[in-house]
């Protein structure tokens, strides 16, 4: 018998099978594919163009530009073409512009190509959470979501450093990127083949007011918890874009540093099987006040000396913090207004655009001393936000 996953929404309730929930997770994990990427990406794309540390970060800005445009449109995509139709979309933009990048190898065009990619990554990742945000118990899928994401961007992490890049250079890297994005894609066929649109239809009258109503009611606790996501997605985003420069500083091997990568991803794996199975059982607000301390002191160690052990479990236990915690952040803001889920993908775009940007330029001017206080100071200010939309919402609802 084929296991139905029930899905509530504020429309209508859908039933999605096994195949099609998995179908969503692997679309997911390409959408997530390239940020996972993103020490081996800068690392390689900067000493392949030799660029500065200011440059490096403008590659990460100029992705997550493109990512954010793909999920401003979402909400319209959604509404008005098939999930699949949109799935096969964002599919064809990330394989050219990671084909286009293999073969003009230069800073500007570059910057241009990575906004297609970022154009069909933020398709992909936005489309997933519309389909997964409304589950019962929307923890769980969030997990089973990140799992997919964690495991094929370790087994990528691995593979390319140690094997791609030695055997085939630059080159060859985008394109056994583009070639697992067109293989992996595939799963697209297994989407819901329907839109929103169809749901749209059957809305009571009465309900579609009040939605539209609601529409234009200015909701504080929601965009403080969206802004906390913002900028603790950003700070994060800011640091793992750089750890691979900070291994590097620290004389480790490529392969070292790929081994570690692809380990620390497979935290993130654990952190989401973590939050699959914890789901709902934990309380957010005591999910904060797990997180957070745990997360600051693997931020600081990063800015020690390190060995390949060290790097290795710091790399690792950052994986699996964030990403346990990221599920729970996204059931935070969930919970403020169900029918902005398609916003969770914008948000963390915008942290992706800023803040590596600002880190590089940071870097530059304090060193990484500076950084590491800005990425503290950020997630710790974040913290208080995320825990304080719980409270109130917990003092309301008694």
């Amino acid at each position: 018998m084929v296991a139905i996953f029930h899905i509530k929404s504020n429309k209508v309730n859908m039933n999605f099978t096994t195949k099609e929930v998995i179908s969503t997770s692997i679309i997911s994990a390409l959408g997530a594919l390239m940020f996972l990427l993103l020490p081996v990406i800068i690392g390689t794309t900067t000493e392949n163009l030799h660029l500065s540390e200011k440059q490096s970060g403008l590659l990460v800005s100029f992705y997550f530009i493109g990512f954010l445009a793909a999920c401003m449109l979402s909400p319209l995509l959604t509404q008005k073409i098939t999930w699949r139709t949109i799935a096969y979309l964002g599919v064809s933009l990330m394989s050219l512009g990671l084909i286009l990048i293999s073969f003009y190898p230069e800073f500007k065009m570059v910057l241009l190509f990575l906004s297609i990619v970022g154009l069909g990554s933020g398709t992909l990742f936005s489309l997933a959470i519309v389909i997964l945000s409304n589950t019962d118990n929307a923890e769980r899928y969030f997990g089973i979501k990140i799992i997919f994401e964690q495991v094929i961007g370790a087994l990528l992490l691995f593979l390319i450093p140690a094997f791609i890049v030695t055997s085939f250079g630059f080159q060859g890297s985008y394109l056994a990127i583009a070639t697992t994005v067109l293989l992996l894609g595939l799963a697209s066929f297994g989407l819901p083949s329907y839109s929103s649109q169809t749901n749209d239809s059957i809305i009571p009258s009465n309900q579609s007011n009040k939605n539209k109503i609601n529409a234009f009611q200015f909701n504080i606790k929601l965009w403080i918890a969206l802004l906390c996501l913002c900028f603790f997605f950003g700070a994060l985003s800011t640091l793992w874009a750089f750890v691979e420069r900070l291994a590097v500083a620290n004389k480790l091997s490529g392969d070292e540093i790929g081994l570690a990568l692809s380990l620390s991803v497979m935290g993130g794996a654990v952190g989401g099987l973590l939050a699959a199975y914890i789901g709902n059982k934990l309380n957010l607000k005591k999910s904060i006040l797990l997180i957070t301390p745990l997360m600051l002191l693997i931020v600081w160690a990063f800015y020690l000396q390190f060995a390949f052990i060290v790097f290795t479990l710091a790399a690792f236990s950052l994986s699996l913090c964030w990403n346990f915690s990221l599920a729970y952040q996204m059931k935070i803001v969930i919970n403020q207004d169900e029918s902005k889920a398609s916003w969770l993908a914008s948000f963390i775009a915008i942290g992706g655009i800023i803040f590596p940007a600002l880190g590089g330029v940071l870097l530059g001017v304090s060193g990484w001393l500076g950084l590491f206080i800005a990425i503290t100071f950020t997630l710790i200010i974040c913290s208080i936000g995320f825990y304080n939309v719980c409270a109130q919402k917990h003092a309301l609802a008694s």
